[in-house]
């Protein structure tokens, strides 16, 4: 019994801080405070690693988390760990809104994440010249109503069927989109309605 009570000690005490280093973050990006440390850095294992991570959680709902990804590096100037952030934030959240398959499902959850470079035909030389990097989160969970997909990267926004089952604090969208800005990227939310599943993404242009 004390053991159990101690590991619930523990995920508070990790919660509290995940909330003020959030809190932190936010300040920071208002004010033009945020130090980013830019590296020539692989995307894609990037990407990997965070599904690795997330793994676990996904398992634990019982969801299929898959990633598909170029054998090349696709490489990216950005802090690593910032940028990560981001990334992290989509798998995250693709897996917090997916609800667990009910027993007797055919099919269960899905987070599928996908790596890829995009560019413009060149002209008359055949040779496809690649831009930016993207990468997008897509689930089949609760999907998103049409009204609040234009507001979601904005501070404090959270769809108000979840707020009562699902922590949040409204923030991490916000960030990650600052984050992305501060990068040369963007990014944008799609879902086919509520019950729908939702695709998130963010593009990023390609290291030179």
């Amino acid at each position: 019994r004390a053991k159990e009570a101690v590991q619930k000690i523990g995920v508070s005490a990790d919660e509290l801080i995940g909330l003020i280093n959030t809190l932190l973050d936010v300040r920071k990006v208002e004010e033009g405070r945020m130090e980013y440390q830019f590296a020539k850095i692989d995307l894609a294992k990037m990407v990997a690693d965070v599904v690795e991570l997330e793994r676990p959680v996904a398992e634990g709902k019982k969801l299929e988390l898959t990633l598909a990804a170029p054998d090349q590096p696709v490489f990216i100037n950005a802090d690593g760990e910032k940028f990560k952030q981001v990334i992290q934030n989509l798998v995250d959240n693709a897996i917090k809104y997916t609800p667990t398959a009910s027993t007797g499902s055919p099919q269960g959850g899905f987070v599928k994440v996908e790596v890829r470079a995009e560019g413009s035909q060149e002209q008359g030389t055949g040779n496809k010249e690649f831009r930016v990097a993207r990468v997008s989160v897509s689930d089949s969970g609760l999907g998103v109503p049409a009204d609040l997909i234009p507001h979601l990267f904005e501070e404090f926004i959270r769809d108000e069927r979840v707020k009562k089952e699902i922590r949040g604090t409204g923030l991490g969208l916000y960030i990650a989109r600052k984050i992305a800005e501060a990068h040369g990227g963007k990014m944008r939310a799609e879902s086919a309605g509520e019950g729908k599943g939702s695709t998130f993404s963010v593009t990023v242009p390609l290291a030179q």
